[in-house]
């Protein structure tokens, strides 16, 4: 494929304006689908721009499914110093920026490194110039373009280039690193293999005369260092509605060796955009493999909800999960 990136991943750089709501600034690598509406429609709705800045850090990243694809938000504060187009604020006053990046959902193992890679690589090296670069998108709509307005849309034009040449090159190291050889029985890798392959990612260099049970993809839980697995330390084992009670009961497992201490469990319920929380407690230990039974109401006309669980210490997102009712029933009267 010429360019295999355009199939494997989407990277959504956008900004809140003050007189519009949110606004693509950058998108990578296709800039010409921002006016596309059914392409940008799971952008427009996603939850992360209706969280405020504290949950969505608390919550590490926000994640929606939809068609296929998982599309991970991140949401941070940039530097300003640009005059603001609405009442009550300053040229201080920050900006607003969203990350959103979509994966398939064959790939979606890869998003919350991704995201994190990417967000670190925009607030370290872009954040002071981001809003010059907002000042350069909104004189587009400049009537009459002065040569002062058309030098600012050039100078906003380049530094966006070089934006996108950075997301560029942070996903190929990133897709050419996270495949590591080493024994593994997971369907789940082998799929993510394969679909690197068909999408014009060479993996001939891992692959050697191995079988795909030899393959590995990266572990999410380690931080730092070339070692990675895939297995995440806690799974959802199993989902159960229980209709007499109105009750959601969710199973979850602690897969690792592992004490964890002060855990927060969270289920969220979205409603108009809107997220409002239905549980929130923290477990004190959670022991080596073992199992714990949460049970939610279930709000009636609600059928959207989303489960957390979290690191108080580090607020270090450990599972999240969108749990939809009408899907759940289908599979339980299959």
């Amino acid at each position: 494929m010429k360019n295999p990136l355009e199939e494997l991943c989407y990277v959504y750089v956008l900004y809140f304006d003050e007189e519009k709501g949110h606004i693509p600034l950058i998108m990578f690598p296709n800039e010409e689908l921002k006016d596309n509406k059914s392409f940008m429609r799971p952008i427009k709705y996603h939850p992360i721009w209706f969280l405020e800045l504290e949950e969505s850090e608390a919550l590490d990243h926000i994640d929606l499914e939809y068609k296929g694809y998982t599309f991970f938000g991140k949401k941070f504060l940039a530097k300003s110093e640009r005059e603001k187009r609405r009442a009550g604020l300053q040229k201080e006053t920050p900006e607003t920026i969203i990350i959103i990046i979509s994966l398939p959902n064959d790939l979606d193992i890869f998003g919350d490194e991704l995201i994190r890679k990417i967000t670190e690589l925009i607030k370290e090296k872009y954040d002071e110039e981001l809003y010059e670069v907002i000042e350069c998108e909104i004189a587009r709509d400049e009537v009459i373009k002065t040569p002062k307005i058309k030098q600012c849309i050039q100078e906003g034009e380049e530094t966006k280039k070089e934006i996108k040449e950075d997301i560029r090159n942070t996903c190929k190291k990133y897709f050419s690193s996270v495949i590591k050889e080493r024994d593994s029985s997971s369907i789940k890798k082998q799929k993510a293999i394969s679909f690197l392959a068909l999408k014009g990612i060479d993996v001939s260099h891992i692959m050697g005369d191995s079988s795909f049970s030899n393959i590995k993809i990266f572990d999410p839980t380690k931080k730092e260092g070339g070692e990675y697995s895939l297995q995440r330390p806690f799974e959802i084992v199993d989902i159960d509605m229980v209709e007499d009670s109105s009750e959601l009961e969710i199973l979850v497992s602690n897969n690792t060796e592992k004490n964890f201490r002060e855990i927060s469990v969270k289920i969220t319920h979205v409603k108009e955009f809107f997220e409002k929380e239905i549980m929130n407690q923290t477990i004190d230990e959670w022991y080596p493999e073992e199992e714990l039974l949460f049970i939610s109401p279930i709000i009636p006309h609600i059928n959207e909800y989303l489960f957390f669980l979290i690191q108080e210490e580090n607020n270090e997102k450990l599972l999240t999960k969108k749990i939809d009712l009408e899907t759940l029933q289908k599979e339980n009267n299959n």
